[in-house]
């Protein structure tokens, strides 16, 4: 094995030598890249599962050269292809109930140039359940399944639970998107009890499976999983607090009482939401996940603990501090909601610098794009934060609709949903064997999702100031938006049929070389 070194590739050395499988699967593999493995060299493999790669290549060459061992058959099990099916099942929910519908809604919305219209509330709040459920629940329930356990070296704990932890979700909110439109009908009600049952159940179960996984483990705790339990936490409360949210409207007795209600638990709900959930998420993957992938400088200082704590503390400063503004009427609540503000601003800062998104990567392919410009939407989002009492100022408005609404669009769709693009595009072609840079560039999606953004928060901050220029320009927007995503969902789906093509005829593959 003496031409075998560090920028060979996994599908070159398991042709030649199926049985050093054995040794990657110690490390994290475990079915990634099917039968032949993914198209990543040594020197990649080991950076990113954390072993040296002097040493998985000494263990593969003690592998081989065992006499008489036991051949190795490539066996998949659900744990290994579990991850297309939650893949593409937010997919199917974003370019349907998710940014489809909201295009549409926002169309609405500029023909009648009023963001402020009750009657599509229903819908909206319908489009806003499916994208965090849908498109961003699953996405990371399922690159949970399949890269917890590889980063902890270990195997998914009850894969027939996680799977069925997927038809709980698509059947809740396939639930709820009804119950919102039906409610306050009794089958509403009805509806809304269904999906509640079903997506507490599926989260439950999904936080009990990667809580097992992680037990299974013998590898040391390392400083980002505690974003990540803290990421589970908060992806519970918010299934319990959307319930409560639900059921607040679908049960109030006036139109006056319904706005009240909103008006209280809608803006909370959405900061645990993303802030809480998705963030966390976010920053707790991205830690573990970006510099290595793409050798990035490491920091001076580690920042992670100052990170989580200004992330959680913020997040239940903001929340509180809101209701007590609506609840009571006393703006003192207002200085810790500006607070709050600030110290988001703050965290971000810091994560780029912890992450050094902005330094130069050593490896770099389509996906580097992506996730680059998604921090790049994170910093501007919290730059317009704090900015949103002085807005509501100038503009002498109560609470400044369209400023909040931008904000909270650079991001979901500038944060949040590149980076899921971006992570999605390069890991996929890892666990479907492909080699990534034979693929399409993106750079189509990646353009007209970016230009739907920009359009979407500076137009919708104009209706404010232009309304007759902005409004029919602002309803365009979200159909870019979705065209970007239709364009990268196609081909992503199109990458993982490969890997299910590969799994049930494998290529045919050269006889082993003897080893010397």
């Amino acid at each position: 094995m003496s031409d075998i070194g560090k920028a060979t590739p996994l599908t070159e050395i398991l042709q030649r030598h199926p049985e050093a499988r054995r040794v990657f699967d110690r490390h994290g593999l475990h079915g990634c890249g099917g039968e032949h493995g993914p198209a990543e060299t040594i020197e990649f493999f080991a950076r990113v599962h954390q072993v040296d790669a002097d040493q998985l290549l000494q263990e593969i060459r003690e592998e081989a050269a065992k006499p008489n061992h036991e051949a190795f058959t490539y066996e998949p099990t659900i744990a290994d292809y579990i991850y297309r099916r939650f893949f593409k099942a937010g997919i199917a929910v974003v370019l349907t109930v998710g940014a489809l519908w909201g295009a549409v809604n926002l169309l609405q919305i500029a023909l009648k140039q009023n963001f402020l219209q009750l009657h599509l509330v229903p819908a909206i709040h319908a489009h806003a359940h499916a994208m965090i459920f849908g498109w961003c629940g699953l996405f990371v329930m399922g690159f949970a399944y399949q890269s917890f356990p590889r980063f902890k070296h270990t195997t998914l704990a009850w894969p027939n639970v996680a799977n069925l932890t997927l038809y709980l979700m698509l059947g809740g909110i396939a639930a709820r998107v009804a119950a919102e439109l039906l409610q306050p009908q009794i089958i509403g009600l009805v509806l809304g009890a269904v999906a509640s049952a079903a997506e507490v159940a599926a989260i439950g179960l999904f936080i009990a499976i990667i809580l097992k996984t992680a037990r299974r483990s013998l590898e040391p705790h390392n400083p980002y999983e505690k974003f990540i339990l803290a990421a589970l936490t908060w992806f519970f409360i918010q299934a319990i607090f959307s319930d409560v949210f639900f059921f607040a409207k679908a049960t109030a007795t006036s139109q006056d009482e319904l706005i009240r209600r909103i008006a209280l638990l809608d803006g909370p709900l959405r900061d645990v939401q993303l802030l809480g959930f998705v963030a966390m998420i976010i920053v707790g993957v991205s830690q573990r996940f970006i510099p290595v992938v793409y050798q990035l400088a490491r920091p001076r200082r580690d920042r992670q603990s100052l990170i989580f704590w200004l992330m959680n503390g913020s997040l239940i400063l903001d929340v509180v501090s809101y209701m007590l503004i609506l609840t009571t009427g006393n703006v003192f609540f207002a200085l810790g909601l500006e607070a709050s503000f600030v110290l988001m601003l703050a965290w971000a800062v810091l994560l780029v610098r912890q992450i050094g998104i902005f330094s130069k990567p050593g490896e770099r392919d389509r996906s580097w794009k992506f996730v680059r410009a998604s921090y790049v939407w994170l910093l501007i989002a919290m730059v317009m934060l704090p900015f949103l009492p002085v807005y509501g100022i100038l503009t002498h408005q109560y609470f400044a609709h369209s400023f909040m609404g931008a904000y909270r669009h650079a991001f979901t769709v500038g944060f949040i949903t590149l980076m899921i693009m971006g992570i999605a595009a390069r890991v996929v072609p890892i666990l479907a064997g492909v080699d990534s840079h034979q693929l399409s560039s993106l750079w189509g999606p990646f353009i007209l999702l970016n230009a739907g953004n920009i359009g979407r928060v500076t137009l919708q901050i104009s209706t404010d100031f232009i309304p007759r220029i902005a409004y029919p320009l602002v309803g365009l927007t979200g159909f870019l938006e979705f065209a970007a995503l239709a364009w990268w969902g196609v081909e992503l789906w199109h990458v993982m049929n490969i890997s299910h093509t590969r799994r049930l005829a494998p290529v045919l593959i050269q006889p082993p070389v003897a080893v010397s």
